[in-house]
């Protein structure tokens, strides 16, 4: 049965017995006064007709309730949307979104130590998608500014990024990204080289992680 047919069903149930429960009490209050007992019956019964139709009214509200999932919830529409509707630019909206909890701009998370600190409060569902996008936004931008924030970025920011992404199986991207950064003169031109070259990878990886993980994000 689908969803707007069970609520069509509560809500014809509802009205039915919201009628039953009014005219119950009308005519338990107009019925002879001498007949007490057939006046209790029938104001009792409208009682009861009452709490039926709460009763109801709160199985619709249940079935109507919807518990927002991060990367599909419509605030418009005030439900989530279908998994295959998901494309890159909402999750880059929300991950934008996301990122603003941490820092007051996507660089400050490179540079501050907020992804090293021991004190962190992120979910681990969040990690991959964190690193992710961190690294996507760099090769799309391709800004010197950016691959600074890459450069100046503390050894354990880097670490976060790279053990977020082996929890989605990345250990090779992970390793490379280690050793880029710990070569000594830092050389640039290869993270970038390397992260351009595999955007489009990691996008996609990207996009079938939050699918695949989607009712975690609820």
């Amino acid at each position: 049965m689908s969803q707007k047919s069970l609520n069509l069903i509560l809500i014809i149930c509802a009205a039915v017995f919201a009628v039953l429960a009014i005219a119950l009490l009308v005519v338990g209050i107009l019925h002879d006064p001498d007949n007490t007992f057939t006046k209790i019956v029938l104001i009792v019964a409208s009682v009861i007709s009452f709490a039926v139709v709460g009763e109801l009214v709160y199985m619709l509200s249940i079935t109507n309730s919807v518990t927002p999932n991060y990367f599909l919830y419509d605030s418009k529409a005030k439900r989530n949307v279908s998994v295959n509707a998901l494309n890159v630019n909402v999750v880059n909206a929300r991950m934008a979104n996301y990122f603003s909890n941490y820092a007051t701009s996507e660089g400050k998370l490179w540079t501050e130590g907020v992804l090293a600190s021991p004190t962190l409060d992120m979910p681990d569902e969040f990690k991959p998608v964190v690193a992710y996008k961190l690294l996507l936004d760099l090769a799309t931008f391709d800004k010197e500014n950016g691959w600074k924030c890459f450069e100046v970025a503390s050894v354990e920011t880097v670490d976060f990024i790279c053990t977020s992404l082996e929890m989605n199986g990345e250990n090779e991207i992970a390793t490379n990204l280690r050793m880029m950064k710990a070569v000594q003169p830092f050389q640039i031109k290869y993270v970038r080289d390397y992260l351009i070259s595999n955007k489009a990878y990691l996008q996609a990886k990207m996009m079938r992680y939050v699918r695949e993980n989607i009712k975690k994000f609820q």
